[in-house]
């Protein structure tokens, strides 16, 4: 490997770890995108490790026969998803789109009870 500047925005790369797209397919990808579109490089990339996964299906309805409960919209999860939705990141900025990014939890601001709005101290 030659330590191309693409590698950062890559998956794993096989070599050197093993199960990851294989470096010639990254290397014919970038040199086809790179330089017009580093993120529609990156996607084609994002893209091709994923279609070597197996998908991980989310779970979006449980029902016991006593309760049903209902998830919001079934995402891929595992290794696939994480792939996908990288994927999904980059082609925002190509196409100009969004992708919506969950957080795990909500991040509550404190301040200073000191902290006024206005004038300055």
């Amino acid at each position: 490997m030659t330590g191309q500047p693409w590698e950062a925005w890559a998956p794993k790369l096989d070599p050197p770890t093993a199960g990851g797209l294989p470096y010639d397919v990254a290397a014919t990808i970038a040199a086809a995108f790179w330089e017009d579109s580093p993120h529609e490089a990156a996607a084609q990339m994002w893209e091709a490790y994923a279609a070597m996964l197996d998908p991980t299906l989310a779970v979006s309805m449980v029902n016991t026969g006593a309760q049903s409960v209902s998830y919001g919209t079934a995402r891929p999860g595992g290794e696939y998803g994480l792939a996908v939705a990288r994927a999904e990141w980059h082609r925002s900025f190509v196409s100009g789109g969004t992708v919506q990014l969950a957080a795990r939890r909500p991040v509550k601001l404190r301040l200073p009870n000191w902290w006024t709005v206005g004038e300055a101290p």
